[in-house]
């Protein structure tokens, strides 16, 4: 299944304050976890609603996203620096 792809704001703020070469390396990984979101899960945690969000580290980055297999939808709900 192709996910559509949704950022909530606070992921898009801190996008767009990334040069143009880590904006595309986002992007590249963004389209690979749509492609196949179990596969790049690399921890989990659960929100308030007891949702699981799944997580990645990809490069200096950090991503998590759940699946709305509902709606067909990919939300990224955080992209920032990884804590390493």
């Amino acid at each position: 299944m192709r996910y559509r792809l949704f950022l909530l704001d606070e992921a898009l703020e801190f996008l767009l304050t990334l040069r143009s070469s880590d904006r595309q390396f986002l992007r590249k990984k963004l389209e690979a976890i749509r492609e196949f979101p179990s596969h790049h899960a690399e921890y989990e945690r659960r929100d308030a609603t007891d949702r699981r969000i799944a997580g990645c580290i990809a490069g200096r980055f950090a991503i998590e996203y759940w699946e709305d297999t509902a709606d067909e939808d990919l939300k990224i709900t955080h992209i920032g620096w990884a804590d390493r």
